[in-house]
């Protein structure tokens, strides 16, 4: 996966010892790595609907920028890509969860965004008294046109993780496989 995926090791926590001894019992965690996937799945939307990092952190808040140019205030949803492009891939000992979309590490991560310069045109509609409106407006719309350059710039984006495991996962992975480990001593 390109984008943003996050390597948790579980070694030396308590879902890590737990998925150790499973792995002893069964040979192949696919089964059981496929449920923790799902769980994931859930816990990411959470965050995603709660804006908040695994940590439990709220995530960095947008710039007033960024908030004049959104129809709802909510960070990293504009159109839900983001979170719809979260996908799992499971093996027989290794589960891998993240987004294919670039953009994601910026998200999880922030940086540094650099811009290049550009030049476009762009579209107004003009009234009878002469006034050119501030506001864009599509080209079979316009009646006047100006070209706009915009220098090179750079801009600082924060992190907003969305990946990783909290305690509460942590325990819920634990409680997972422990049912796992139940089953395999029953048999």
């Amino acid at each position: 996966m390109a984008g943003a995926m996050l390597n948790v090791e579980l070694d030396d926590s308590r879902a890590g010892d737990a998925l150790t001894e499973l792995m002893e019992r069964l040979g192949d965690l696919t089964t059981p790595l496929l449920d923790i996937a799902e769980y994931l799945h859930q816990s990411t939307d959470d965050r995603f609907r709660r804006q908040i990092a695994p940590d439990g952190s709220p995530w960095a808040p947008l710039a007033p920028s960024t908030l004049a140019k959104k129809k709802d205030g909510r960070i990293l949803r504009e159109t839900g890509v983001l979170q719809d492009t979260l996908r799992h891939s499971v093996s027989n000992n290794e589960l891998a969860f993240g987004t294919d979309r670039a953009y994601g590490a910026i998200h999880q991560f922030g940086g540094k965004i650099e811009h290049a310069a550009r030049s476009q045109q762009v579209y107004f509609r003009q009234g009878k008294d002469g006034s050119v409106g501030n506001r864009f407006v599509k080209k079979g719309k316009s009646n006047f046109a100006r070209w706009i350059t915009r220098g090179a710039h750079s801009m600082e984006m924060p992190e907003r993780p969305y990946l990783g495991l909290s305690s509460e996962d942590d325990n819920e992975v634990v409680l997972i496989v422990n049912d796992y480990l139940w089953a395999a001593l029953r048999e």
